[in-house]
């Protein structure tokens, strides 16, 4: 059973709508604030049709769909990758995951065994220092950087304190909780287990620590609060538990999305809802901009033994695929840019990444230092076209079972290029979003464009690809 999507209207005509109200959003923005605060707010595993903003009709988001109404929503923003690490790592420094040598999840590297038919290459197994980030970035304006949440990006002397953030919390080498209910964690994080007790939800204490925090900065801020949610283990707080289980009329299990999964999206919206309200209180709401979006598309297979209870939590509908894969339904991810007096409520389609956040960060701060792998989202929200691709490289097998791929997305356009197989496939997403559709032979020259494109851009980053594995045995 699963719960229908984009009702009245079904997914073609909502599709029709968002293209003829594309550039709606752009044409009569207002100067630019004077140096803003930055909130940047990345939720775990959330898919791009999670949010009732985006055509969700089971589960209720009314504070982040308050955000979309009066910011910029965008319809077709992807994350830098479709696992967690690497996406991380590119929305704190502008590189792609391919720059800074982690393309895929961090979990020590292993060799590939004898029923994988490609050896992937080695990734690092932290974010190094010698990578510069956005937090050293615009501490050099004088604003203090916090980061509260999410890592995984390792621990030790990789941790965010080392990489320009004057302040962390709860952000450490670990990739997920054990439980979203105190402790929380079985090893590390002395720091939310001394603040918290037994009762506590983990989605609710980042999000108090993260309050305090804003509430005693003095100067200009540029602040991280990363959910562990809602990655597994699949559990939400009992009262939106019990309200999705009631409203899926009664059935705990089965439905997609799965009521405690619906009940952990709308935690975090809930939670959005109070760092609002305290953005209010504080007198800091006009002056901040906030991004909210995901690291990679939702889960929508099985997981591993220790935490499939409730999973699949979602399908990414009507999307291909989900988490680890390079279909659309493993990288396209919500993404809102809110200010009220910077962006005025409306819909963008234009092609932008958890890369551009970087840039887009320093040009708020009017600095043109960019990197040369993202793209200031500014203009595009001014109507300006993107003119450059999004690439994506994910050179490894994922534990949702997506195999070693690369991607582009150039206009309209997308080509995906199978390692296993020397592959590959074209899809017309402005008619196509569902992947259904491989035009790789009926429109060859663009394939064919778009393949050049691809191995062009990994020869100047030095992409690193798969090997024949000498071990395999089928």
């Amino acid at each position: 059973m699963r719960y229908t999507f984009f009702q009245p209207f079904g997914f073609a005509a909502l599709l029709i709508v968002l293209i003829i109200s594309g550039c709606k959003s752009g044409s009569d923005q207002p100067a630019a604030l004077d140096k803003p605060n930055v909130i940047v707010i990345v939720a775990d595993d959330l898919g791009w049709s999670d949010l009732s903003s985006y055509g969700n009709s089971f589960i209720e988001t009314p504070n982040l769909d308050a955000l979309a109404s009066k910011g910029v929503r965008f319809t077709d923003a992807y994350a830098p990758a479709s696992l967690c690490s690497p996406s991380r790592a590119s929305i704190v420094t502008g590189l792609h995951p391919v720059r800074v040598n982690i393309t895929e999840h961090i979990h020590g590297n292993r060799p590939s065994g004898p029923n994988r038919k490609l050896a992937t290459p080695p990734i690092d197994q932290s974010l190094k220092l010698e990578h510069y980030t956005t937090a050293e970035a615009v501490k050099r304006e004088g604003y203090t950087t916090a980061y509260v949440g999410k890592w995984h990006l390792g621990g030790g002397e990789f941790r965010p304190v080392a990489q320009g953030f004057d302040h962390m919390y709860a952000a450490n080498y670990h990739g997920l909780p054990n439980t979203f209910n105190y402790p929380f964690f079985n090893h590390g994080m002395e720091d939310i287990k001394a603040d918290s007790e037994p009762g506590d939800y983990l989605t609710d204490k980042l999000t108090d620590h993260f309050i305090d925090y804003i509430g005693g900065v003095e100067n200009k801020f540029l602040a991280y609060l990363n959910f562990y949610s809602p990655h597994v283990p699949i559990e939400g707080p009992e009262d939106l538990v019990e309200k999705y289980v009631q409203k899926a009329g009664g059935v705990e299990d089965g439905p997609i999305p799965n009521p405690h999964y619906a009940a952990m999206v709308e935690a975090i919206d809930r939670n959005v809802g109070r760092l609002l309200d305290s953005l209010d209180s504080f007198g800091l709401l006009e002056n901040t901009v906030i991004i909210f979006t995901s690291d990679n598309g939702g889960l929508s297979v099985r997981e591993v033994p220790a935490f499939a209870k409730h999973t699949p939590p979602t399908d990414n509908f009507p999307l291909n695929e989900g988490k680890g894969y390079l279909y659309e339904g493993g990288i396209r991810v919500p993404f809102i840019m809110y200010n009220e007096t910077l962006f005025r409520g409306g819909d963008n389609n234009k092609p932008v990444s958890g890369t551009d956040i970087h840039n887009t960060v320093l040009d708020l701060l009017g600095r043109k230092d960019f990197t040369s792998d993202g793209k200031s989202i500014l203009p595009m929200i001014r109507g300006e076209e993107r003119n450059k691709p999004i690439f994506f490289h994910v050179p490894h097998y994922s534990p949702q079972g997506g195999h070693p791929a690369s991607a582009v997305r150039k206009g309209a356009y997308k080509l995906i290029y199978l390692y296993e197989d020397d592959s590959y496939q074209l899809y017309n997403l402005a008619n196509d979003p569902e992947e259904m559709n491989d035009l790789s032979i009926a429109e060859s020259e663009k394939a064919e464009e778009l393949l050049n494109d691809l191995q062009e851009w990994k020869r100047k980053l030095e992409a690193k690809d798969p090997s024949t594995n000498p071990n395999y045995i089928g």
